[in-house]
C-alpha cells in the first residue's frame, strides 16, 4: 500500500471512529487534512469535512470538549497554503520543505494565548491577532483527486 493510500484509509478509519484517541497524533491529523484537501472542491469544504470528522471522533472517545474549531481551520489553511506554493508536491515533500508544519505549537506564532484560548476560538473560526496566515492562492484550488493520490 502506498503512503497516499494509507493516508486515505486513515481518513476513512477516522470517519468511522476506529482510531484510539492515543493513536491519532498531530502528523496523522495532517495526513487526513491532506486527503480532505485533495478530495474536496475547496479549502473551506475540506475544513468543514475535517471539523465534522474531528467532532465525531472526539465524541467517540468521550472528549468532545477537546475539539477546537480555530485549531482545525488554522491547520487546514496553513497546509493548503503550503500545498498551493508547491503544485504537484506530495505531503512528504511539503513537510520536508516546511518542517514547522509538524510543530503543533505553530499556531502560537499567529495567536496570542488570550485569543487562541478563548471560548470564541474554540467554537468558531477567528482570525489571528499576531500575524496573518499565509495567503492561499485560491480557496477553490483542487490539487489532486483521490485517484491521483494512489
Amino acid at each position: 500500500m502506498t503512503a497516499a493510500a494509507a493516508d486515505i484509509e486513515l481518513a476513512r478509519r477516522l470517519e468511522r471512529c476506529e482510531i484510539p484517541n492515543e493513536g491519532f497524533p498531530h502528523a496523522s491529523h495532517l495526513k487526513v487534512a491532506w486527503v480532505y484537501l485533495a478530495e474536496t472542491e475547496s479549502v473551506d469544504a475540506a475544513a468543514d469535512r475535517m471539523a465534522a470528522a474531528l467532532r465525531r471522533f472526539a465524541a467517540s472517545v468521550g472528549k468532545s470538549e477537546k475539539y477546537h474549531h480555530t485549531v482545525t481551520v488554522f491547520w487546514m489553511r496553513v497546509l493548503a497554503a503550503a500545498r498551493d506554493a508547491a503544485p504537484g508536491a506530495d505531503l512528504d515533500e511539503i513537510l520536508a520543505a516546511h518542517p514547522s508544519l509538524l510543530d503543533k505549537t505553530l499556531p502560537n506564532a499567529f495567536y496570542s494565548p488570550e485569543r487562541f484560548g478563548s471560548d470564541a476560538a474554540r467554537a468558531s473560526w477567528i482570525e489571528p491577532d499576531l500575524r496573518p496566515l499565509p495567503r492561499l492562492q485560491t480557496s477553490d484550488v483542487r490539487l489532486q483527486t483521490s485517484e491521483q493520490l494512489t
